[in-house]
């Protein structure tokens, strides 16, 4: 999810943490961010907590994707 649609979504996971909860950010410009997300998923798959279909895992592998586009753009850019 972009950063502008992260803090307008009432419902998105940063403005569903709660106010002293540790979080962490993954940005589109970190080339192993998708595998990071992708290990996400087969560990919430692994210990039973979503299913492959689960709209939560499908937005986190699109996530995955939208930023592995997005660091192939930036690196075009960047030449």
């Amino acid at each position: 999810m972009k950063k502008s649609d992260e803090l307008r979504l009432p419902d998105s996971c940063l403005n569903r943490a709660k106010t002293d909860e540790p979080l962490f950010v993954l940005l589109g410009r970190d080339s192993a961010a998708p595998a990071a997300i992708r290990e996400w998923v087969r560990e919430r798959i692994d210990r039973r907590k979503n299913k492959q279909t689960d709209t939560q895992i499908q937005e986190a592998l699109q996530a995955a994707r939208n930023m592995e586009a997005y660091w192939i753009a930036l690196t075009k850019e960047q030449t």
